[in-house]
């Protein structure tokens, strides 16, 4: 039973399919002509995406892609690239999932980490990439129209459910990247997570507006749309204008979107334009929602947003429910099912519900470790509970509220600063865009708070100073402000801090 630190969100176990290819089999053999995967250009039904993976297998598997190899794939939202990963898992390869536009300098130091590495991606990514004598083979998504060898291998779709799969480098959005490693059980059980949770079945279109590079993305797209048999609409190069049409013109019933997706479209829309007709739906991951932007996607998508919370490591973690409404004493919502979470002191031991304290979870979609690091890996772990390294609280209904991130947290002469309480503060100045804050390391050793934000001119310094003045501590006023056009983000919209840092560190020499 849970305490009053320890949240649980169990749900009974579903024995069921425990890889990609299980998945795709099983809607296969259920709804062949069902549309699985739609495109800019090309749209594939469920038993064409079947034929199509076999075959990419066999040619794969005729290249030396086997269980023992490393492909990385140049991963694209198209039906080409969608192929090409799930014939890497009915293999059983190992899964590198890839920037587009990597050039061959860093595809050298995945090598480095990985080992021999076959790169997939679309002819045109790899003739970018060039090639020399001796490198590991390019291979192409497109299908090269009956040059596969018939009797070439494809896996015999028994790939072991929990041997390494997918190598996910983290967002390195405050240091530097690692490589989580998840296996095929865990990337379903993600899958299955949000199918429970938001009642998403075949009559479903899932209309994914983020990189499938990205766990939200892969998971909450992807692998549930094919944990439920339903539609996935790929949405290639973002634009509000595509998004919105694409909602429409393809009756898209579900919306996974970051919050800069999200902002930038309800901007861009007219107050006068209609909601999307068929949308259900509205999830959001990969950053925190601004109350502003979730407020103008209401006005314009006609629903609430439900916000996701979640990491590379474990998975998704907590999210809003359609049914809680929109108040805003939500949090980052409940736990999904099958997470168990812990609230604990800097002792470990447990803290009374609404207390702060360091997240501890379990959940069925973690991560086995990091390549190549053991001691990151035990770190990571107490006692078989992941440290998330986030600070929160639970509320009386069991939802979870962000506090901040415990690394982050800026200790001036012996007194912590939360930055995102310094961040919220800037950012409720009417000429305040963005903003982000961290703790600089002084000369004597200490730390200050600093800002960089972007704003609207004219904004002098000293009044966005006498703004934070008013309404912080006199140790939580940013002791400097730098004024940016612009923050470093990762592909999902996430500030990149530590680029942040290395931004005002070039400044200033």
């Amino acid at each position: 039973m849970a305490t009053a630190s320890e949240s649980t969100a169990d749900g009974p176990d579903r024995p069921g399919p425990t890889t990609l290819w299980e998945l795709l089999d099983s809607a296969a053999r259920a709804r062949p002509r069902a549309v699985a995967v739609r495109g800019e250009d090309a749209v594939l039904t469920y038993g064409e995406l079947h034929e199509k993976v076999r075959a990419a297998a066999r040619r794969f598997g005729a290249l030396g892609v086997t269980a023992h190899g490393t492909a990385g794939l140049l991963l694209e939202n198209t039906p080409d690239c969608v192929v090409a990963l799930l014939a890497a898992a009915r293999l059983g390869a190992r899964l590198v999932p890839l920037e587009p536009g990597t050039p061959r300098s860093q595809l050298l130091t995945v090598q480095a980490k990985l080992g021999p590495l076959t790169v997939v991606g679309h002819a045109a990514r790899l003739a970018a990439l060039g090639g020399a004598e001796g490198t590991d083979p390019l291979v192409p998504v497109e299908d090269p129209a009956g040059d596969t060898p018939s009797h070439a291998p494809e896996g015999d779709g028994a790939a072991a459910p929990d041997s390494p799969f997918l190598h996910q480098y983290t967002s390195g959005s405050t240091g530097e990247p690692k490589v989580a490693v998840h296996t095929q059980r865990n990337l379903v059980n993600g899958g299955d997570s949000y199918a429970r949770s938001y009642a998403i079945t075949e009559d479903d279109r899932i209309l994914a507006a983020v990189p499938l590079l990205h766990s939200f993305g892969l998971v909450a797209g992807l692998v549930t749309a094919l944990r439920a048999g339903a539609e996935l609409v790929l949405l290639g190069r973002f634009t509000p204008a595509r998004l919105l049409r694409a909602l429409d013109e393809h009756a898209c019933t579900v919306l996974v979107a970051a919050p800069m997706a999200y902002d930038l479209t309800t901007r861009a829309a007219g107050a006068s334009a209609s909601a999307p007709r068929a949308l259900r739906l509205c999830l959001s991951s990969g950053a925190a929602l601004p109350p502003a932007v979730a407020r103008r996607a209401k006005d314009r998508l006609g629903l609430d947003v439900q916000q996701v919370y979640g990491c590379t490591e474990a998975g998704v973690i907590a999210a809003r429910r359609p049914e809680d409404g929109g108040a805003a004493d939500l949090g980052v919502g409940r736990p999904m099912p099958g997470v168990r979470v812990r609230v604990v002191d800097e002792r470990g031991d447990e803290v009374p519900r609404g207390a702060e304290g360091s997240l501890l979870v379990r959940t069925p979609a973690m991560f086995t470790h990091y390549l190549g690091d053991a001691d990151a890996t035990r770190r990571a772990f107490a006692d078989g509970w992941y440290r998330t390294g986030d600070v929160v609280r639970v509320g009386p209904e069991g939802h979870l509220h962000l506090v901040g991130r415990k690394d982050s947290f800026v200790n001036v002469g012996g007194k912590k600063v939360n930055p995102l309480e310094v961040e919220q503060v800037l950012l409720a100045h009417p000429s305040v865009v963005e903003a982000v804050v961290w703790g600089e390391t002084t000369d004597d050793g200490g730390e200050r708070v600093r800002a960089s934000v972007v704003a609207r001119p004219p904004l002098p310094a000293t009044e966005l100073t006498s703004h934070c003045r008013a309404r912080l501590l006199p140790h939580q006023v940013p002791a400097e402000v730098d004024f940016v056009a612009s923050l470093p983000k990762s592909s999902m919209g996430k500030v990149r801090r530590d680029a942040v840092r290395a931004a005002t560190a070039v400044r200033k020499s």
